[in-house]
């Protein structure tokens, strides 16, 4: 069984004065919606855990679980302090079955089934991957202000998620890292910390983390993308008529 814990618990100071960035509306619906929506039609995930901030956990039940319909979200719970504090509430929260949970920001919109289950398989083979991209850029180390090293491009690649872990792996890392107060950047590396490996599935550079306002205008050309597609794929193809052969033309006469 795959459980899914989507992440939205913070409180999206770098928005500015937009508010918390996983209710911000796109379209009319808020971007943890459009997140949710991915996990609910995709056939390799069993249920959902949606992680809010805990003044925010009716309003999500109301407003985005029940206003569309999303079926397989089994719980809604209050984040922490931190990230890796809220991820740990959503791991508790998961069906006790739970064999393989991916893990997923809520403004990482753009996910796509196929991201989910590519990270799924690869982690069916190690017990632990994530999705990432190779870094486009060439990539300086700095120290107050002043360049001390360029780090070899072909080595660095850009971690995103979604993050998917065997249940009992990623659980004990937590719950490690919960009693020593270790902290850490990604659900990846409490697992590498405590001596597992972690593979990489090719992500997608359009996956991209919603962090400030420049990021809508963006979210919203990609959706407006999206829908041109569908659009286009749904309009009835017209056949071209075959030029009737000398023997049908005899029938009709």
């Amino acid at each position: 069984m795959v459980g899914a814990v989507i992440v939205g618990a913070g409180e999206g100071r770098r928005m500015g004065g937009s508010g918390r960035k996983q209710f911000t509306k796109v379209g009319g619906k808020p971007i943890i919606a459009y997140t949710l929506e991915v996990f609910e039609v995709s056939e390799a995930v069993n249920h959902i855990v949606a992680v809010v901030p805990r003044d925010s956990i009716e309003w999500t039940k109301e407003e985005v679980v029940e206003a569309y319909g999303l079926k397989k979200v089994r719980a809604v719970v209050g984040g922490g302090e931190t990230r890796q504090q809220s991820v740990f509430n959503g791991l508790k929260a998961l069906d006790p079955k739970t064999t393989f949970v991916v893990i997923h920001d809520a403004v990482r919109p753009l996910v796509t089934d196929l991201l989910i289950k590519r990270v799924i398989d690869a982690a069916r083979k190690t017990g632990a991957a994530i999705t990432g991209v190779p870094a486009r850029d060439t990539v300086k180390q700095v120290e107050s202000g002043e360049i001390v090293g360029t780090l070899d491009r072909r080595l660095l690649w850009l971690a995103q998620t979604p993050q998917c872990f065997r249940h009992d792996l990623i659980f004990e890392a937590h719950k490690r890292a919960a009693q020593e107060g270790f902290l850490a950047t990604d659900d990846a590396c409490l697992v590498e910390k405590y001596g597992a490996k972690v593979t990489v599935a090719v992500g997608s550079y359009s996956n991209f983390k919603i962090t400030s306002p420049e990021d809508l205008p963006v979210f919203e050309y990609f959706l407006k993308q999206e829908n041109r597609a569908r659009l286009s794929a749904s309009k009835p193809r017209h056949r071209r008529r075959r030029p009737r052969t000398q023997r049908q033309r005899s029938r009709r006469r």
